[in-house]
């Protein structure tokens, strides 16, 4: 670099394969950026908790985004160069098309548009220039979004390890077709205080239910309570188990007909053993995770959140309950009992049946089997609420699990018996679950529902969780809605049997009452609840205790097998944190012969915190363009370097016309350069008038290539922009050649000044 004005004669275009190599440098800092965010995203880094400055992510994007631009300017210029100084020319709208890399309003200008409807070149020159020009301008318009979407960790859920687990329980027993009393213990009958932390027994956690009736009740005011009948209650409750906290979640069904009970309920829990195993899962994870190091990854314990889900082979159960009001005219009143029609039957069942004497406000079938003076009789004290469990048949009750009679609080004296009549419904349906543990140590664990496609091909889940634990558990069980639309779901119906549901109903010593009572009371005394208030709070203490009675069953089942273990350097073992983490197989191992009937589910755990990875459509995008900016960056690096003069020969294909830029040139890639370039050329006629613009299009068709011209005085040679086709015989000028000097200026001729 000289100091001086005068500058020295030089070579414009150099034959040396170093030379064109070290030149091709250029791309080495954009491309392997490009390349390590690719494979830093593609190998899913785990980065922390938190990131603590977002701008300098953005930065360093920004300065990635203007690296590619000076890269893909090169593979232009170079191809721009050759074809003025070696080639048949260009248009004179592509002259300056490397300078414009950054304005995408290049590919609408005159310039650009003059380039394309050229015909004074080859349509496969033309083809390969507008090719390389627009696919470089919009790489360069991409590639700086591109850049950050991978640059910049993106807070979600990130793997972080699966296995199987084992509940030594079959599934026949943990989902039965029909409930037994052979694994509930005798004690459960009489919930004394020592016991109810019971947590096999049906009943454990119906205090989650009074705590919905409460709140739903008393969350409004009851002269509004009163006009509606009812009041949208909490999502969930909160049920507490042997090591876990699960939510029972009541619910209005959905698909309400006239004709049916209107209010219609829902319920259900995560079940309550694998509740338990799941969460201990988790425990283990984290036991087994915390210590290990991950070669500049941020520590699972510097996370938000971590989640262990199941996705498949589990079900949980769901419930339905339907009442209505009757009365039983006194002791002697030996007449049948109508019971609601099971949730979704067909109405056409109606006619086909002998008990089609409906007698309740909805449809109903007339059960004979218990007159109501049987019902009458139910054992307990008549100031409280009565519970009395009917067994119904499956012809006509097709779907029902079990039926309830309720006998609300009356006065000795008094003979007849106003009853909420019920008919609930039950069964188990597939489910996602998971437990979701937070880093201040908050566990809870909730469900989706895993809705199957109806036999038309629709599907009852308009909300599914698509990826159960990568979007926060919390949001999706707050989301999540029950269905229950038998047969397509639950697949699985169970029925009740009396013996088994009579342990849903204990007597509570503390309380001094039963757990029906209890919770038909929750609010105020049921005397002086309306007729409407009545049946809507069976209906939700009815479908809760049967949903969180099924929860219970094999919830004396335990996580079984031994955690793998690594043997350390000083001979002492710890679990293998590293196998659990990369998901690479089971950490329990059990006896194959053993564990052979054993309930076994997969356990996927995830972690919320910042990280790199191509989930998602945006990081996959951002890939595909940088690979293909790094493709045409390294071919030409690469042509650059190894390609020769017979190179130039023998390919015509466009990829080839980009790799014989090889030789190497550094002139004209800035505008000051092609200023002095076009002050020395001679001018031509064909820029008549374009001083003050250029307003015609086909000026920017015309052909311009840079030849060597002789100067007028000695034996040197000077280089000019010249406009015109090479055929044309007025053209003056030869082609440059490789490793020559240029540089002596023509013969300046006096101009006369005029008086």
């Amino acid at each position: 670099m000289g100091k001086g004005y005068t500058e020295q004669t030089k070579i414009a275009v150099r034959r040396s394969r170093t030379t064109a190599l070290l030149r091709a440098l250029i791309h080495v800092i954009p491309v392997g950026v490009a390349l390590w965010e690719i494979v830093l995203n593609w190998n899913t880094y785990f980065v922390g908790y938190d990131i603590y400055n977002f701008a300098y992510y953005q930065f360093g994007a920004k300065v990635h985004e203007i690296a590619i631009e000076a890269s893909l300017s090169a593979v232009i210029f170079s191809y721009v160069r050759y074809e003025l100084m070696l080639g048949d020319g260009i248009p004179f709208g592509a002259l300056f098309s490397g300078l414009q890399i950054s304005q995408a309003s290049y590919l609408w200008s005159m310039e650009f548009w003059g380039t394309i409807s050229s015909r004074t070149i080859s349509s496969k020159s033309k083809l390969c220039l507008l090719s390389v020009v627009t696919v470089s301008i919009f790489l360069a318009a991409v590639s700086g979004p591109s850049s950050a979407i991978l640059l910049v960790p993106r807070l979600d859920y990130w793997p972080a390890g699966s296995t199987h687990i084992w509940i030594n329980i079959t599934s026949e027993s943990l989902w039965p077709s029909s409930t037994n009393i052979s694994n509930v213990p005798t004690q459960c009958l009489n919930a004394n205080t020592s016991d109810l932390y019971t947590f096999a027994c049906p009943f454990h956690g119906w205090e989650a239910i009074q705590d919905y009736i409460y709140t739903s009740v008393n969350s409004v005011d009851s002269e509004y309570l009163a006009l509606t009948g009812g009041v949208t209650g909490p999502n969930w409750v909160e049920v507490t188990g042997h090591g876990s906290q699960r939510r029972l979640t009541i619910q209005q069904s959905l698909g309400y007909s006239e004709g049916y009970d209107p209010y219609p309920i829902a319920a259900t829990t995560q079940q309550s053993v694998v509740a338990d195993v799941l969460t201990g899962t988790g425990t283990l994870w984290l036991d087994a995770v915390s210590n290990i190091t991950t070669s500049g990854h941020g520590s699972v314990l510097q996370r938000q959140d971590a989640v262990h889900a199941i996705n498949s082979g589990y079900y949980q159960p769901y419930t339905i309950a339907s009442c209505a009001s009757d009365v039983i005219r006194g002791p002697q009143d030996d007449s049948a009992v109508a019971f609601p029609l099971p949730p979704y039957v067909d109405p056409s069942m109606l006619n086909q049946s002998e008990y089609n004497d409906s007698i309740l406000d909805m449809y109903s079938f007339v059960y004979p089997g218990i007159t109501r003076n049987q019902i009458f009789d139910t054992p307990g004290s008549l100031t409280e609420s009565r519970l009395k469990w009917v067994e119904l048949p499956q012809d006509p009750f097709n779907g029902s699990a079990i039926g309830a009679v309720i006998l609300l609080p009356r006065l000795t004296e008094n003979l007849t018996q106003e009853i909420l009549v019920c008919n609930l419904g039950a069964g188990w349906g597939a489910s996602l679950i998971n437990t979701s543990s937070f880093a201040a140590g908050t566990t809870f664990t909730t469900s989706v529902t895993d809705f199957p496609s109806t036999n038309n091909g629709s599907s009852f889940n308009s909300s599914r969780a698509s990826a159960i634990g990568v979007t926060r558990a919390e949001s999706e069980a707050n989301a999540a809605v029950i269905q229950y639309n038998p047969p397509y779901f639950p697949k699985k119906p169970v029925i009740i049997t009396e013996a088994w549901a009579t342990y849903l109903n204990p007597f509570i010593s503390a309380l001094n009452t039963t757990v029906i009572d209890a919770l038909m009371s929750t609010a105020q005394p049921v005397e002086e609840l309306t007729p409407v208030q009545q049946t809507i709070i069976a209906r939700w203490a009815l479908a809760g205790l049967l949903a969180n009675g099924l929860a219970s069953i094999g919830a004396t089942g335990t996580l079984q097998g031994d955690i793998k273990t690594v043997v350390k350097s000083e001979n002492t073992t710890e679990w293998d944190g590293y196998y659990w983490f990369s998901g690479k197989g089971d950490m329990f191992i059990v006896d194959p012969e053993e564990s052979r009937d054993w309930v076994k589910l997969r356990v996927d755990s995830t972690m919320e915190g910042y990280a790199y990875n191509i989930r998602g459509t945006s990081p996959k995008v951002a890939i595909a363009f940088l690979l293909v900016y790094c493709i045409i960056a390294l071919s030409h690096a690469l042509y650059a370097a190894i390609s020769g003069e017979s190179t130039f020969r023998i390919f015509k294909n466009c990829v080839l016309i980009i790799g014989r830029l090889g030789i190497s040139s550094t002139c004209w890639d800035s505008i000051g350069e092609v200023t002095a370039l076009a002050m020395n050329s001679t001018p031509t006629t064909l820029l008549k008038n374009t001083c003050a613009g250029i307003m015609e299009l086909n000026v920017f068709k015309l052909p311009v290539r840079v030849l060597a011209v002789r100067d007028d005085e000695g034996d040197g040679e000077h280089l000019e922009l010249v406009f015109g086709n090479v055929d044309e015989k007025d053209v003056k000028g030869t082609p440059i050649k490789p490793n020559r000097v240029y540089g002596t200026l023509p013969k300046m001729a006096k101009v006369e000044k005029n008086e």
